[in-house]
This record gives structure tokens, C-alpha cells and sequence, in this order.
């Protein structure tokens, strides 16, 4: 793949953002990519090339995610957590991060997934207390009332990727109070 499709590859992925790629009802954009001559080929050296961005890099994982079966290969996981932790550190909405203490966003299933390569990456964001909200209605509403941090979702992914156990606290001391233990314990 050359620089310039390249280029034009993660300039197309961060104009689409990932509102359009993956929570409209269609998944015309993700087709697109995929079926464009060499898409999964190009995809690939996208979301694990050097160099590369972490908002295409993630954006170009989650198309592979989607569509090829396997991925990511484990020799590659440990290059993709950078990027996810990235993108979560810098998310604007909590809905492709899911629930913290429920794995039910995809984002947050991709990160666990990448095991602890992620979780060495998460633990730097155990400090961050910057509100995440969720988009939409009732789930935005429930979700929304717990005030969940970006430091809500590292320590509960880092949990689970550690097999730790992870008890969601309505009062944000009391999480505060897990996140410090958990940022204290052996990897």
C-alpha cells in the first residue's frame, strides 16, 4: 500500500468517524471499505502499520473486527492496544465502550480482547477523571446518572482482562476508592 492510499485511506476513516462507520442502522461504509479492491489488505496495514495514526488505526480495527474472521492475528494484538486506549481516552461518547461492569460494548469487548498489552496501556488512564456520557435515551439516561469517568471504563477493563473481580458503585468515591486499589495491585 502506498503512503498516499494510505493517507487517503485514514483521511476517509476519520471524516466518516465512528458515529457513521458503526452506529447508524446500515453498514454501507463498512461494506465500501471492505469490498474496494485489496480493502482487507489495505485495512490491515492501516490498523497495525507503523506510523499510522491511533484514530484510523482504531477505526480501521473495528472495520477488521466486523468483517475478517480471527482478527486480530495475536501477534498483533500488542500493536492495536495503543490505539484503543487512545481512542478511549479521547472518546466523546460512552456507548461503544459499553457499560462498565456489563462487556457490552463492542469497543470495550475489542479492547479487552487484546489482553494485557491493553492493560498495561489502561492503566495510565486510572487517573483520568473526565466524564464520558452516553448518547441516545433510556440507556444514555441510566447510563448517564452514574457519571461514569474515563477511569470508570480502564479500571473495569483492566479488571476483566486481569480476572480480577469488579463491583460498579453508584457513588463515584466508592469507585474511586476500587480504581486506587486496582492501580496499586500487581499486574
Amino acid at each position: 500500500m502506498s503512503g498516499s492510499s494510505q493517507q487517503a485511506l485514514a483521511a476517509e476513516l476519520a471524516t466518516l468517524g465512528y458515529v457513521d462507520l458503526f452506529m447508524r442502522a446500515d453498514t454501507e461504509h463498512q461494506d465500501r471499505l471492505w469490498n474496494r479492491p485489496n480493502g482487507s489488505l489495505e485495512l490491515e496495514a492501516l490498523a497495525v502499520g507503523p506510523g499510522v495514526p491511533w484514530e484510523a488505526r482504531f477505526l480501521a480495527a473495528e472495520v477488521l473486527f466486523r468483517k475478517q474472521a480471527g482478527f486480530p492475528r495475536k501477534d498483533q494484538r500488542d500493536t492495536l492496544a495503543p490505539a484503543y486506549v487512545e481512542a478511549l481516552r479521547n472518546a466523546s461518547m460512552a456507548n461503544p465502550w459499553g457499560l462498565p461492569g456489563e462487556l457490552d460494548g463492542s469497543a470495550g469487548q475489542h479492547l479487552v480482547s487484546l489482553g494485557e498489552g491493553a492493560a498495561v496501556e489502561l492503566a495510565g488512564l486510572l487517573d483520568d477523571a473526565r466524564r464520558l456520557p452516553y448518547w441516545g435515551s433510556q440507556e444514555a439516561t441510566w447510563g448517564n446518572s452514574f457519571a461514569f469517568r474515563v477511569k470508570d471504563f480502564a479500571a473495569f477493563f483492566l479488571s476483566v482482562i486481569r480476572g480480577q473481580p469488579y463491583l460498579l458503585h453508584t457513588d463515584p468515591n466508592a469507585r474511586d476508592a476500587d480504581i486506587r486499589k486496582l492501580a496499586r495491585s500487581p499486574p
